[in-house]
């Protein structure tokens, strides 16, 4: 059922579809409820307890705000809102704005939410993929088509939802390596593990092992290693210390394991590196 609305906010060329899924569709599929493209000028606001399913707002052009359990977000043209409408939520425009939006649900919908929320938040870009999905779910209802291939789209939609980009996860890949790097530097001196460095990073261990070596070109012991050992180099050329107590300082569990690797990285013992003038 397609219906054209004005009033509440909405300006001329605002329409809304519903949808009546069927109960095979209830038990196994992906359906839609409702969808529209709205025209909305600042007096658009939506306050509900609940309506059981899940919302995503594609921005056009304007902004849209979002309040959903004490947390406010504020969505600008070519971002999408997500909202689980299984809960209290508001939603308005703080000026013109122009949507495309779809109430869907489906027996894992709300895992799809908490999933989505959990890597990307409430507030995301929206793709040229996920766009599309929008435009032929809205599509789609308009033809009265099949709902398996509403499905389909409704699934296609929450992959692209779920994945994060590539430039994403380059980014957050850089950022844990850097963690790692500098949760070493400030804890060279410690009796630390690769395990303690990992949990710095928020990886597992062996995932953050590849990781760190594809990256850095030392395993993260190695890397460790190095660091302790370029601190000790400081302290020979610039400090009156032993070599037992450097040893310590720089987290080497023995003068004994410190002198090894020390002549096994330069050539020479720690004494003879400290004669070196430079």
């Amino acid at each position: 059922m397609i219906m054209e609305l004005i009033g509440n906010g909405l300006n001329k060329g605002s329409h809304m579809y519903f949808y009546t899924p069927s109960q095979t569709a209830k038990k196994l599929l992906y359906y839609p409820i409702a969808a529209g493209e709205f025209y909305c000028n600042r007096d658009y606001y939506v306050n509900r307890e609940r309506y059981d399913s899940i919302l995503a707002i594609y921005i056009l052009e304007g902004n849209i705000s979002m309040v959903q359990e004490g947390e406010a977000l504020s969505a600008q043209k070519n971002e999408l809102l997500l909202l689980d409408c299984y809960t209290q939520h508001e939603y308005f425009a703080g000026l013109n704005a122009h949507t495309l939006w779809v109430h869907f649900d489906g027996n894992n919908a709300r895992q799809w939410f908490d999933e989505i929320k959990a890597k990307k938040g409430q507030k995301m870009i929206c793709t040229n993929q996920t766009a599309e999905c929008i435009y032929n779910i809205i599509e789609f209802i308009k033809q009265n088509q099949n709902e398996y291939i509403i499905s389909n789209e409704l699934y296609s939609l929450l992959c692209h939802l779920s994945k994060e980009n590539a430039v994403n996860q380059e980014s957050r890949k850089i950022s844990q390596i850097e963690s790692a790097k500098k949760f070493i530097i400030s804890n060279y001196d410690q009796n630390i593990s690769v395990r303690d460095i990992a949990n710095a990073a928020h990886m597992s261990v062996s995932y953050f092992s590849k990781l760190f070596k594809k990256s850095m070109e030392f395993s993260p012991y190695d890397y460790l290693l190095t660091v302790r050992l370029d601190k000790a180099k400081e302290m020979l050329q610039q400090t009156e210390y032993s070599v037992e107590s450097i040893a310590y300082k720089t987290g080497f569990n023995s003068s004994s394991n410190f002198v090894y690797f020390f002549k096994k990285e330069t050539g020479l013992s720690p004494l003879k590196f400290r004669n070196i003038k430079f």
